[in-house]
């Protein structure tokens, strides 16, 4: 493959993976994205209440949100930049905005979250119980240093990323009650889940992907040797899962036989570590927001989408379990005839290399 072939396969899939056009994921240029919150949708309605005299510009603020709920991250790091650069009110203001509609919704929501986002969560649960001062909020910002800063706008922003997909109507002001709260559920490392302390991770269980699928585990023959692997069928109550499913919304790529693909850190086969069960198939969502990160910095129980959850827990064969402890990864590909009627085609076949992770919970 030539450099210049090269380039422009990785730009289509930039284009793919993080939601730009190609001209623009080829260029590097940034472009517009208008699905979240508009800037008059940010601002406050009284400044004075945030100790200020002027209504603050967000629209650095909307831009960003809306390049993070678009999954460009190539706007969102530039645009991240700018706002950090900008007048803390208008980090306070993101993050205030966002943190407060989740106080409605989950008292406990601080323990998930950075210790700076943790200090400025207990600072909106200390501004709803004064009606809403703002005041507090912006000091704390004011306070922080460009480190606690940053950790406090990724956070709000995952936050805003989830709100954008499931509650659009919640950015414009619309308010929600019980029965439309956010489905979070906190998991705690061999304990109960009420028990939720500062560092929790969160498991976004809302986030189950649109299409469904089943699995089968098998061995692979590839030029590496045997590897693990799980084939997927779409279920027969979901037409939109298949080839273009996976393919344009999860950005799998074309199965080669007797090839492995490059290892995918941005999917993670969970794996039961006591029991060898299979729990489900995730794709990481700082994979998705800060792809250009570090793998070692990625959080692993935050996700972007959740592809499949085993209905029951059942053990895989013990070849299978030794090859991918060993290899540390599995292949997962497909999509399969459901029937078995015929021998799958392998060029209507999608395959992802994804990494295994040993747990005691998805």
């Amino acid at each position: 493959m030539t450099k210049s072939h090269g380039r422009k396969r990785r730009a289509r899939n930039t284009s793919r993976n993080r939601g730009a056009t190609y001209a623009a994921a080829n260029a590097g240029t940034l472009h517009q994205h208008d699905s979240g919150p508009s800037n008059t949708d940010l601002q406050p309605a009284d400044p004075s209440g945030w100790g200020v005299e002027t209504t603050p510009d967000m629209r650095t603020a909307s831009a960003l949100i809306g390049a993070c709920i678009e999954r460009c991250a190539l706007c969102q790091q530039a645009l991240a930049v700018k706002l950090l650069d900008e007048d803390p009110i208008v980090l306070a203001v993101t993050a205030g905005s966002v943190y407060t509609l989740h106080a409605a919704t989950e008292p406990d929501a601080g323990s998930l979250a950075s210790a700076a986002s943790q200090r400025f969560f207990r600072l909106v649960q200390q501004s709803r119980a004064h009606g809403g001062d703002g005041r507090m909020m912006l000091t704390g910002v004011e306070m922080m240093n460009r480190a606690d800063r940053s950790a406090l706008l990724e956070d709000a922003l995952d936050l805003w990323t989830f709100y954008g997909h499931k509650h659009p109507g919640l950015m414009r002001g619309q308010d929600t009650g019980p029965q439309d709260a956010p489905h979070f559920t906190f998991t705690v490392a061999g304990s109960d889940p009420g028990e939720a302390d500062p560092g929790t991770v969160l498991d976004l269980t809302g986030l189950a992907h649109p299409a469904e699928y089943g699995v089968r585990a098998d061995m692979t023959l590839t030029e590496s040797g045997r590897v693990a692997s799980l084939g997927l069928f779409p279920h027969p109550e979901t037409p939109e899962a298949g080839y273009d499913d996976l393919r344009e919304r999860l950005a799998w790529e074309p199965y080669i036989p007797e090839a492995l693909p490059e290892e995918n850190p941005a999917w993670v086969l969970k794996v039961d570590s006591v029991s060898g069960a299979l729990l489900g198939i995730v794709r990481l969502l700082d994979a998705t927001l800060l792809p250009d990160r570090p793998r070692s910095e990625w959080r692993p129980d935050a996700y972007d989408v959740i592809l499949w959850t085993a209905p029951e827990l059942k053990p895989v064969s013990a070849a299978w379990l030794e090859t991918a402890r060993q290899r540390g990864s599995a292949l997962l590909y497909g999509p399969l005839d459901l029937t078995g009627a015929t021998p799958p085609d392998p060029s209507r076949l999608l395959a992802v290399h994804a990494h295994c992770e040993f747990t005691d919970r998805l």
